[in-house]
């Protein structure tokens, strides 16, 4: 994301979206700009109707009313585009992140140039139930991406090196953006949804990766190399041995090897994949995540003791992160929340366990999972990157 190098235009819509409306004395506040500053950069977005400045509301203390700046919410439409392994879950939003249109597709093909092409004539379909084409889209996938355009590796979909963001906009004739999905799902809930306000944020999300995203004045932390919140591989569980197996304070994982082989890390014990192979290496059988989470399954001893060992790992992992970060909201989401549930006990217990006892108690969410929430954070993609094209003008 632009971030620090935004002009100061685009800092604004940003500061405007992330907090909502504000007074010129907030806005330039929060920027660290002058009152001058703030009127002669505002003054462009109000005359291209980007920004409209608020009557102010009825005042009961003394002082003047103050009128606030705001985000034109019909001024420009956003496609937000989720790419799992088998489906497309898109959504139409305004700028302040509410739900216009949405759908969901199947990936029939998963080679870019199909991706690409049902990515077309999505964002055609959409935008024209609203009269207009999106101005901006935003993708969002489980891979690694380099520059916010190409898709260095998207093992699900056998991607390597894939220049989506060209290839969507060559096809569709509007800019485009591409983010690994936890930092695009991080910018959503910041901006529009319960991590609003909270500063710093951060998001877990545990399902057949882990992942977390970090937002710091409604800024998403990319990091030097675009890797900050790569947390899958640490470890989370105290090895003992040649097999990995745990020390008897965690139990249940007698085989805790990530996919690459790494002992005791969080991918090899509280990943949704994990999870389903220590059941299948305990019961002899293969499972899906639904399967282990039906109760008359859960209740097994084995598969008991597995879940609570990643629920344990969870908690290790949340609480270290809180314990760096000190999050005002720390929201864990994906599609093993499901096991913290179940066990939140022991998820807690281990959070509070590496608070500093000093540290006021950490607030941290369980948050159920949507892929269309995902799909909306491909839109704030969108509306990140119409925010420095329409600052840079």
């Amino acid at each position: 994301m632009a971030g620090s190098g935004r002009t100061l235009g685009a800092r604004v819509l940003v500061a405007l979206v992330a907090a909502g409306p504000l007074s010129r004395t907030e806005l330039g506040e929060r920027l660290g700009l002058s009152a001058a500053t703030t009127t002669r950069t505002v003054r462009p977005l109000l005359e291209a109707g980007k920004v409209a400045e608020r009557p102010p509301q009825e005042q009961t203390g003394p002082g003047r009313p103050t009128r606030t700046l705001a985000v034109v919410e019909d001024c420009a439409t956003f496609l937000g585009v989720k790419l799992t392994a088998d489906r497309l879950y898109a959504v139409l939003t305004s700028p302040v992140g509410a739900v216009l249109e949405q759908e969901a597709v199947p990936l029939e093909r998963t080679d870019p140039e199909a991706v690409v092409a049902l990515v077309a004539s999505v964002a055609a379909s959409l935008g024209a139930r609203r009269g207009r084409m999106p101005d901006t889209i935003g993708i969002s996938l489980g891979a690694a991406v380099a520059g916010d355009s190409v898709v260095k590796v998207a093992a699900f979909l056998g991607w390597r090196d894939v220049p989506l963001a060209e290839l969507v906009s060559a096809a569709t004739g509007v800019a485009c953006t591409v983010a690994n999905d936890v930092r695009a799902f991080a910018y959503a809930e910041a901006w529009f949804g319960v991590g609003r306000g909270a500063d710093p944020f951060a998001l877990v999300t545990l399902g057949e990766g882990i992942g977390c995203g970090l937002v710091v004045g409604g800024e998403v932390v990319s990091g030097a190399h675009g890797a900050a919140g790569s947390i899958g591989h640490l470890p989370v569980a105290v090895p003992e041995g040649p097999t990995g197996s745990l020390h008897a304070s965690s139990p249940g994982a007698t085989d805790i090897r990530c996919e690459v082989g790494h002992v005791g890390c969080a991918r090899a014990v509280a990943s949704t994949s994990g999870i389903t192979r220590a059941v299948a290496s305990r019961l002899g059988r293969e499972l899906t995540m639904a399967e282990v989470l039906d109760p008359r399954t859960a209740r097994q001893s084995e598969v008991r003791e597995i879940l609570r060992t990643a629920a344990r790992a969870a908690g290790r992992l949340v609480g270290s992160l809180v314990a760096f970060l000190d999050p005002a909201l720390t929201v864990v989401s994906g599609e093993g929340v499901a096991v913290l549930q179940a066990h939140r006990d022991v998820f807690e217990a281990e959070v509070a366990r590496l608070r500093h006892w000093s540290a006021s108690p950490a607030a941290v969410q369980l948050r159920p999972f949507e892929f269309e929430e995902w799909a909306r954070g491909a839109a704030a993609l969108a509306v990140d990157r119409w925010a420095d094209l329409v600052g840079a003008r």
